[in-house]
């Protein structure tokens, strides 16, 4: 019996770095699905599915004039409101493109990521144009068994952000 016992713990101790490489295998890909959603659900003008990619809490930080957003509602309410003034009168059809991601983790329900994205719009022949680069800066959260967005701040690198005049 001992030795059955010694077995068994000798081969649980040898498959636990695979279930957990499996665990966030699985997590890095629900993040990576969570992050192209974000554009998946702007280029689709789907307003409120973009507000389910966050969290009860979640804030959304860079998204427009309105500085921050703190819920999905919120979040949603205000894409909506960017989206329909074109304030810089992007041509349709017009999309993200992301790339650079980098997800670390911060325990079993918690991760941090990066990444950038280029807002592609058509020029005057019609051919995809960007017109847009941002860098993202996530907190996420599991919730309820899916990984939404705690925190998704928005960086405009291009245009670049206006200093402010003295």
């Amino acid at each position: 019996m001992r030795h059955f016992a010694a077995a068994t713990l000798a081969a649980l101790l040898l498959a636990a770095p695979a279930i957990a490489q499996r665990n966030e295998t699985a997590d890095r890909a629900a993040i990576h699905k969570l992050l192209i959603d974000y554009g998946a659900t702007l280029d689709a003008r789907d307003f409120d599915g973009f507000g389910r990619l966050f969290a009860k809490d979640g804030v959304y930080a860079g998204g427009g004039p309105g500085g921050e957003t703190k819920g999905g509602a919120a979040a949603a309410e205000s894409m909506r409101k960017i989206f329909a003034a074109n304030a810089l009168g992007f041509k349709s059809p017009n999309f993200h493109i992301f790339f650079n991601e980098v997800i670390a983790f911060d325990g079993p329900d918690k991760a941090h990521a990066t990444s950038m994205s280029l807002y592609m719009v058509p020029d005057e022949k019609g051919a995809p144009s960007p017109a847009l680069m941002a860098r993202y800066r996530d907190d996420l959260v599991r919730e309820k068994g899916e990984w939404k967005f705690a925190r998704r701040s928005v960086e405009s690198l291009i245009p670049a952000p206006k200093k402010p005049s003295n």
